[in-house]
C-alpha cells in the first residue's frame, strides 16, 4: 500500500499500519489468523476507496463492520473498549 495517512482523534498524524489492527482485534478475542485475514481486507479496502488520508474513526468503523461479519462476540468488546477512549 502507498502511504497513507491516519488522522487520529487529537488531529495528530501517522502511518497507516495494519499491525495495530491485528493488535485490537486479537485483544478483543479473535484468532490470530481471521485477525491478519481482516487487517488486509481493511487494507485492500482503504487502497480502493480512499486517498492519502483517512481519520481513524472511518477506519474504527470499518473495522467493526468486517469484526461483525466474524466474530460477534468480539465486536461487542472491540465497540466497548472504542467506547471507552470517546
Amino acid at each position: 500500500m502507498d502511504l497513507l495517512t491516519v488522522v487520529k482523534r487529537d488531529r495528530s498524524k501517522e502511518s497507516f499500519n495494519r499491525e495495530k489492527i491485528i493488535r485490537v482485534v486479537r485483544a478483543a478475542g479473535v484468532a490470530k489468523d481471521q485477525a491478519e485475514q481482516l487487517a488486509v481486507r481493511i487494507a485492500d479496502w482503504l487502497t480502493k476507496h480512499h486517498t492519502k488520508e483517512i481519520t481513524s474513526l472511518v477506519i474504527r468503523d470499518k473495522v467493526l463492520e468486517e469484526l461483525r461479519k466474524i466474530n460477534s462476540a468480539a465486536a461487542g468488546l472491540f465497540e466497548w473498549y472504542e467506547k471507552t477512549k470517546e
